[in-house]
Order: structure tokens, then sequence, then C-alpha cells
């Protein structure tokens, strides 16, 4: 259980770091077919790319390849062109850890995560980069087991998504490439 349950723990960190752990991705040429994806402005970005994180987490035959693919393909598809690929791998490997720590728990227990947010918020704009507060931005993770009494709680825990990303603070980097808005490591 302690396995487990550390296994989803080290999973959700890895999710959080996603957006700033990889390294850099060679040039790519800016294209109508690579302006895709992102979002329509950074406040929007950053909010939807947590909402289908959130989906994503939840999905229940997330432990099947096809749809780990299909979710990494719309989670990478946030982030600049150029760090794509990267960040694709990342967050493939991410979504594989969650599918393996879920497999992990009984026949009899389930698992819940949750991300909340209040609205996005600018909060600086430095260049070409904008950064985008999430207020509030939270990680609920909880363990549940069935048993003839009923469905009971074995473990619990809320995070805050700046403490699982490593910062004090839930801000995101976003920027502009044509006329889209996209998540970035930089």
């Amino acid at each position: 259980m302690k396995r487990c349950i550390r296994g989803i723990l080290l999973v959700l960190v890895v999710l959080g770091l996603v957006a700033c752990a990889a390294s850099p991705a060679q040039p790519l040429a800016v294209t109508d077919e690579v302006l895709t994806g992102g979002g329509t402005s950074p406040e929007t970005t950053v909010e939807s790319f947590l909402n289908d994180l959130n989906k994503a987490i939840k999905d229940p035959t997330i432990n099947r390849t096809d749809v780990r693919d299909q979710w990494a393909d719309t989670l990478s598809n946030y982030f600049v062109p150029v760090e794509r690929p990267t960040q694709r791998i990342a967050i493939r490997s991410s979504l594989d850890n969650v599918a393996n720590g879920i497999a992990q728990l009984s026949a009899d227990q389930t698992v819940m995560f949750e991300i909340q947010f209040e609205p996005a918020r600018r909060v600086n704009d430095v260049e070409d980069i904008v950064y985008i507060e999430v207020p509030n931005a939270t990680i609920d993770m909880m363990i549940s087991q069935n048993s003839n009494r009923g469905n009971t709680t074995i473990w619990k825990q809320n995070e805050s998504l700046g403490y699982l990303i490593g910062s004090d603070e839930n801000i995101f980097p976003v920027m502009r490439v044509g006329s889209r808005w996209y998540l970035t490591e930089n």
C-alpha cells in the first residue's frame, strides 16, 4: 500500500515537472501545420491545459496504451511547437507511471485525482513571455477501499500544484507564436 501511494505521488510530481524538466528541442520551422494546439489567450491556454490534464489523470481507460498516446498528444500540443517532441515523451512517461501506479491498487481499491483552481490571471510580462498565475491551484488525491462496510477513504492528500512543480507559486510561462499562445519551459 505504501509503495502504491509513493508511486502515485511520484507520478504526480513528474506530471507537475513536465513543464519545466524537459531539455530544449531542435528548432522547428513555424508553419500553419505546426501552429495548432495552444490557446487563444495566455489564460485560456493554462486553464485548458489543466482541464485536459485533469481529464487525463481521471480517464478510466488510462491503462490502455493508445489512450495514453492520445492524452500525451493532446497535452503536448499546449506547448510551443519546438518543445512538443520532448514534452510528449515526458508526458507519456508520466501517464505510463500513473497507469502503473493505479494497476498496483488491489481490486477493492480506487484512486481519485482532482485538479482544482480559480480563474487564471496575468501577473507579469517579460519580453515575449507572459506569466500566468492560477490562484489556489491544488490537486486532491484519495485512495478508497470498498469493503462489506462500504467505501472507506484509506489515504488522502491535498497539495498545491506549485508545490508539485517545485515552485512556491502556481505560475506558468506562456509564449505567443503566431496568433496562438503556448506553454513554454523557458
